[in-house]
């Protein structure tokens, strides 16, 4: 039974089926490659139990070939690979034992960034420790690491607005709720344990994180002024700038007061663009400066996120009271975190970890 739903679509999406491209490495020979390993490690099982375990590495290989030809048919020719082979084997065995789907689909996208892999690197090493160490973690662990990722390590590089922003973040986080509302302080030093996260004296909060990743979208903006040709020379001070661009598409309306001004980007990589498509590239420093003045307040932040959503406030609380805000994801945390949410927002995130670990 194939877990996720491969087809995808929605308004003015185009969904495209094409013929499974073989290399070296056919599908049925890599399922057969994968079995005989795995039949070969579980003989020692009583006759029942061998039985299961061989239905359920069974079904753990069909989900995970048909991850593989979806999103990295090239690599299939990796399984003949030694190093590859033990990975399938731990994960297949992970899911011959217990049989949870939710984990199933974990390592199964786990593995499939895995396989593409095959010389040792950080990222190989690190998918490798991910494959054995997922198994060990409850789905209250792996959202507790996926909320992580979500506010710490994403950016969501093209939102101009905080409700966008806000609808993006709750899209992520809403799935994650039921499972990590019932985060203990155990949860917390178990995944420092296993070498999950790093646990620090520092923290940064939600939000703060959300105005350091994106200044702009949090920033209560200047007054209008109305600047006369006759005052002669006046000091460049970020208001000043801002306000002699009044009419280009760098400045733009304050989004929480309609009274105010403010730099229309989200955060600098976006003001960067900005200045360079519309020729003012001798002002960005000054800007950048402009884009980080005058944040609203954390409380302000806060309650606009609640308001947006009442599942990620909760997630909130729990964010805070756990002091998730003091921990970090390691390498082994991201590349699980990474693919539980791709579990959990049924593969609508589909961002290669290449951009967190390559």
């Amino acid at each position: 039974m194939i877990w996720r739903q491969k087809q995808r679509g929605g308004d003015g999406s185009t969904n495209i089926q094409a013929q499974v491209v073989r290399y070296g490495v056919s599908y049925s020979d890599a399922r057969a490659i994968a079995m005989d390993v795995f039949k070969e490690n579980f003989a020692k099982l009583s006759q029942s139990a061998h039985r299961l375990a061989i239905d359920r590495a069974d079904e753990f290989t069909v989900n995970f070939l048909s991850e593989l030809q979806d999103r990295k048919p090239e690599a299939i020719q990796n399984i003949e690979d030694p190093g590859v082979q033990s990975d399938i084997l731990e994960a297949q065995a992970g899911f011959a034992k217990s049989g949870d789907k939710d984990l199933g689909q974990v390592l199964v996208d786990i593995l499939v960034d895995r396989t593409a892999r095959t010389e040792r690197t950080t990222a190989s090493l690190a998918l490798s420790a991910a494959v054995a160490t997922a198994q060990k973690l409850t789905g209250t662990q792996f959202a507790a690491l996926t909320t992580m990722f979500i506010f710490k390590q994403m950016r969501f590089l093209r939102v101009t607005h905080h409700e966008e922003l806000y609808r993006h973040i709750s899209f992520c986080l809403t799935p994650l709720r039921d499972e990590l509302i019932r985060l203990t302080d155990s949860d917390v030093q178990y995944l420092a344990a296993l070498g999950c996260i790093t646990i620090s004296m520092g923290s940064s909060s939600i939000h703060e994180t959300l105005q350091q990743e994106y200044p702009g979208l949090f920033s209560e903006g200047f007054d209008f002024i109305s600047l006369s040709p006759d005052l002669g020379d006046i000091p460049e001070t970020p208001e000043v700038i801002v306000n002699k661009l009044v009419g280009t598409p760098i400045v733009t309306k304050s989004l929480r007061y309609p009274d105010k001004i403010r730099v229309a980007a989200a955060h600098s990589e976006a003001l960067h663009q900005l200045v360079t498509e519309n020729g003012f590239p001798e002002y960005e420093q000054i800007l950048q400066e402009a884009l980080t003045a005058r944040p609203v307040s954390g409380d302000v932040i806060m309650a606009e996120l609640r308001e947006h959503s009442p599942a990620t406030g909760e997630i909130a609380d729990v964010y805070n009271a756990k002091s998730l805000s003091n921990c970090t994801n390691t390498a082994i945390g991201t590349a699980i975190a990474h693919a539980n949410l791709r579990k959990a927002t049924e593969g609508k995130f589909s961002v290669a970890l290449d951009v967190w670990l390559s």
